[in-house]
């Protein structure tokens, strides 16, 4: 027969694991402080129960500020798709192509709110494209007294060619200047063309030369520091 002093004890918080063989209920949680021995393996099948403040939540679930000293977890950073802050008029979403006509006057004119740095590189753009335009008319005239009236034609072509890219160029100068990151990226490929045709141009000495230096500049004017601000 046990005495009172035999009797075995309810078990103290923080005492023993569990025993191997016998896996803790769901929702099962060793108190707080509680460190297993040295050599201490989980029986099989046994998964520790997720901490508080780990891991990802779930669905509706808000995130907390976590404890000082535990990792800080929150939802991925993603681009802000809303028009940059302070721009002087209502743009459409950085992260759409944005071919809208209803304010296309002001979205041409209009550089409230954008860094120095960017508002040069835009009218370097609009620069390079008005000068495409001219340069091409111009050289009608010096084709046709150079080699004659046959090269009238391809100086015409030259200059539909040069007005369709001077759309381009002033449609996607806009969208650099609203924030569109993609838009930054089109212009860089173009600049890379600009600098190709600028070597060709100077040392055949063509008017063209002007145009390409403009796109040049302003390729590289928009990525400056105080540019990568726009497009945060």
């Amino acid at each position: 027969m046990s005495t009172p002093d035999e009797a075995p004890q309810p078990q103290q918080p923080g005492s023993e694991p569990p025993q191997p063989g016998n896996v803790p209920p769901a929702g099962y949680q060793p108190p707080q402080g509680y460190q297993p021995p040295p050599g201490y393996q989980p029986p099989p099948g046994y998964e520790p129960p997720q901490q508080p403040g780990m891991g990802q939540p779930s669905p509706g679930q808000q995130y907390s500020q976590p404890a000082p000293g535990q990792p800080t977890y929150g939802p991925p950073a993603t681009h802000n798709p809303a028009p940059p802050y302070g721009l002087g008029y209502s743009a459409p979403p950085r992260n759409v192509f944005g071919l809208d006509f209803n304010n296309i006057a002001q979205r041409f004119r209009d550089t409230r709110g954008v860094p120095q740095t960017l508002v040069i590189s835009y009218w370097l753009w609009v620069a390079a494209a008005v000068l495409g335009i001219l340069t091409s008319f111009v050289n009608i005239f010096v084709y046709r007294d150079i080699f004659g009236g046959l090269a009238v034609g391809a100086g015409i072509a030259n200059l539909v060619f040069a007005l369709v890219l001077a759309a381009v160029y002033i449609f996607v100068a806009i969208r650099l200047k609203e924030g569109a990151r993609w838009s930054r990226l089109v212009l860089s490929i173009l600049g890379g063309f600009a600098v190709l045709s600028l070597l060709f141009l100077l040392i055949t000495f063509n008017l063209g030369l002007l145009g390409s230096l403009a796109a040049v500049v302003g390729a590289v004017m928009m990525w400056l520091p105080d540019s990568q601000k726009h497009f945060v």
